[in-house]
Order: structure tokens, then sequence, then C-alpha cells
């Protein structure tokens, strides 16, 4: 058996250690950000996994393995299971499926705004992650036999 397959370029690692941190960043941003305007659990999936791939490209699967040590099946699990459970609580109170709530919470002084569609566009993040991750974790170990 031959070593981890990975790109042995100490530019791309040490690019990839600075860009990590900020593709997550951004990842964040986006999912938060998208239940006012564009962007969104998706694009913010993407986002992360481009982060996640090139750190699976730059310091193989071993070290992609101790980044994100969960088996990707329960990425996307704990993603389904958020994103239906935010869109089916409504018809527990007699409203329509996927009707987003709103709330304030006061926290010093200051208001901050929470609204349910929020907690879709997460759930929507992780299930994205999950299955690119899944797909970059099953193709690594293809190139490793």
């Amino acid at each position: 058996m031959r070593p981890a397959a990975r790109i042995d370029s100490v530019i791309l690692r040490t690019v990839v250690r600075l860009v990590l941190p900020l593709t997550v960043l951004v990842a964040v941003y986006a999912a938060f950000r998208g239940h006012n305007a564009p962007g969104g659990g998706f694009i913010a999936g993407l986002v992360m996994a481009i982060g996640l791939s090139t750190h699976r490209m730059a310091f193989g699967q071993r070290a992609f393995h101790r980044l994100l040590p969960v088996h990707p099946r329960w990425i996307v699990v704990a993603g389904l299971g958020l994103a239906v459970g935010v869109a089916t609580v409504p018809l527990l109170v007699g409203e329509s499926l996927l009707r987003s709530g709103s709330t304030t919470l006061h926290v010093g002084g200051e208001g901050l705004h929470l609204v349910s569609a929020t907690a879709f566009d997460v759930g929507v993040l992780l299930v994205v992650v999950g299955v690119a991750v899944g797909m970059i974790a099953r193709i690594g170990e293809e190139l490793d036999q």
C-alpha cells in the first residue's frame, strides 16, 4: 500500500492553513445572512466544502480525518434532522409547513434578532458539507489504494 495521496507543496500547505479558517468564516456569514439576502445554507456548504477539499489535497486523508473525525453520514443526518425539524415545527402550532418564526432576544440591553430560517439554513449547510465530505473521503480512499 502506498502512502496517502496528497499534493506535496509547502506553498499549498501554508496557504491552506490561512485560507481554511477564512472559508469557514465566509460560510458561516453566508449561512446567517441567507434568510434576509442572497446566500444561505447551500452556498455556505459549498464554500466550506471547498475549504475542506483543499485541506484534504494539501495534508492528505489522515489529516483530513483528524480535522473532521465524525463520519460524514452523521453530519448529513444531523443536518436533515435540523432542517426537517425546523420545517415541520410550525405544523404543530397550526401554521403552514416551512413557516418562519422570529423573536428578539435581549442580551445586555441589545436586541438580537433570531429567525428560524437561519436554523434551516444551518441544516442545509450540514447536509451539503456532509455529502461533499463523504465524496471527498471516498475519492481519497480510492486514490490511496
